[in-house]
């Protein structure tokens, strides 16, 4: 019974430190932005327990464990990079969205 409270103790303590590694803090943001710090990825395909990624600027693959991305997304989700941690960027995923559907409404129509 013990150990089953280590282990309670132990999976808690490693949610909480994926939980602080995905929230990057306003202070963070702005830094970032100061110096051009922000790396933009989209997610292209998920293998397993990874994550592939494409860097938007430099077309560069990534793979990347899920666990150290936030749990909310999917294949075309854009994530930024600021200061080791990812995270999810919905404004920008939902612009990419709507200029692939005005694509493709250009192509059929």
């Amino acid at each position: 019974m013990d150990l089953e409270i280590f282990n309670q103790i132990q999976e808690k303590m490693t949610d909480m430190k994926n939980e602080i590694k995905q929230n990057t803090t306003s202070e963070e943001i702005e830094l970032a932005k100061k110096l051009d710090a922000i790396e933009e990825y989209s997610v292209d395909r998920f293998e397993g327990e990874y994550a592939v990624l494409e860097n938007r600027k430099t077309n560069e693959i990534k793979n990347v464990k899920k666990d150290m991305l936030p749990g909310n997304i999917k294949e075309g989700s854009i994530l930024q990079y600021i200061n080791g941690k990812y995270t999810y960027n919905e404004k920008r995923t939902q612009e990419e969205v709507n200029r692939i559907q005005d694509k493709m409404n250009k192509l059929w129509n």
